[in-house]
């Protein structure tokens, strides 16, 4: 399941797709569990207009997107994001060629831009998946846009002083594997204990934090094997549910960042 299918896709609908999650569910804790259903069950309203983003009679939840796209000048020159925005644009001005009722009115564009293309000279120029995305980029891609969201926690409390606040992350990261793990078969249990909230690098920002809760899901978290050889096997959570007791766990540890491989290397 894809959290954020089409180009498009509003925050409320990205939202409701979270919460429809119905498999590979990672909790630590009854409670979680628990939590998430309660989650599930709200009558829920969008706030977007002034934050944080949905609210219930119990419950607050403020969403957000990460990924480890290589950017520059703080995060507002992402190369990844500015070719999927010009795909987009490509694909709706291609469509404004056919005879009007040749597209149904509801169509919807999936777009995936080529950072290797270059529109001014129309060429393409070769690229590193490293200098594309990498565990470093991903860390403080996180960081950067976490700690936006919780200066504006005093704000959320003030609007909402009785209701849980949760963060709602729509992970677009690739998957990390130690490098000495590359070329190896790795078993359930590393696949599981390689995902970022085991990482204290990501979750020492929550640990003094006013967050109650964190709903992480990940969008691009495939797993390529010689039976899914084009990562379509489910092998790792498309989505966590951590309550604040649990933002370090036994198994969490400060990763070695510069250890760290995607699969999409």
């Amino acid at each position: 399941m894809l959290y954020k299918l089409f180009s498009d896709e509003t925050e409320w609908s990205i939202f409701q797709n979270i919460l429809a999650t119905e498999n590979m569910i990672y909790t630590k804790s009854k409670s979680e569990k628990i939590l998430f259903h309660q989650l599930k069950q709200e009558k829920w309203s969008d706030n977007t207009d002034s934050r944080p983003d949905f609210v219930s009679e119990k419950f607050m939840v403020e969403l957000f997107e990460v990924d480890d796209i290589v950017t520059t000048k703080k995060g507002s020159n992402n190369p990844q994001r500015k070719a999927d925005a010009r795909a987009f644009r490509t694909a709706n001005e291609f469509m404004k060629h056919f005879p009007e009722g040749t597209f149904s009115e509801n169509v919807k564009v999936v777009a995936h831009g080529d950072t290797r293309y270059n529109p001014l000279t129309d060429s393409f120029t070769s690229e590193d998946s490293f200098n594309h995305h990498n565990y470093s980029a991903y860390l403080n891609n996180f960081k950067r846009i976490t700690q936006k969201h919780l200066d504006s926690v005093p704000a959320y409390r003030t609007n909402f002083p009785e209701k849980k606040l949760g963060f709602m992350i729509l992970d677009d990261s690739t998957y990390y594997v130690l490098k000495n793990q590359f070329q190896k078969p790795v078993n359930a249990k590393q696949i599981l204990y390689n995902l970022p909230f085991f990482d204290k690098n990501f979750m020492n920002l929550f640990i003094k934090s006013d967050i109650d809760f964190i709903l992480w899901a990940f969008d691009n978290k495939y797993i390529y094997t010689k039976q899914s050889q084009h990562g379509q096997g489910l092998f790792a959570p498309q989505l966590a549910i951590i309550e604040k007791e649990n933002f370090y766990l036994k198994k969490s540890k400060y990763f070695q960042v510069d250890e760290m491989l995607s699969l999409e290397e």
